[in-house]
């Protein structure tokens, strides 16, 4: 396991836009969040769409409460990416999050 040396928060501005999850960050442009599939209780698939200038990026994330998602998680995931136009090519797996430990940042 690999010890957290050093944690940095920081803190985001989203300005609330009049569509549902649309927020606009003056730095980064136009995020949009949309919960695309959850549980409630062990994982939720999430697209972002980032529209920066004449571009847009899009994400499809599956966030787990535990650190392998179950089956249910993993087949929500790929009919989401996969109606989204994403291809299995285009998958990634990320590291596992590390969370600060209290009052130290």
């Amino acid at each position: 396991m690999q010890r957290l040396e050093r944690c940095d928060l920081s803190v985001m501005e989203l300005l609330r836009q009049d569509a549902g999850w649309v927020f606009e960050n003056p730095s980064l442009g136009v995020l949009e969040y949309r919960v695309l599939g959850t549980d409630f209780q062990a994982y939720a698939v999430v697209f972002t769409q980032l529209e920066l200038e004449d571009e847009a990026f899009s994400t499809v994330e599956l966030y787990s409460r535990t650190a392998w998602a179950g089956q249910e998680a993993m087949q929500q995931f790929a009919k989401w990416s996969r109606g989204l136009g994403f291809l299995s090519q285009q998958r990634a797996q990320l590291q596992t999050d590390r969370e600060c430990p209290r009052g130290r940042s």
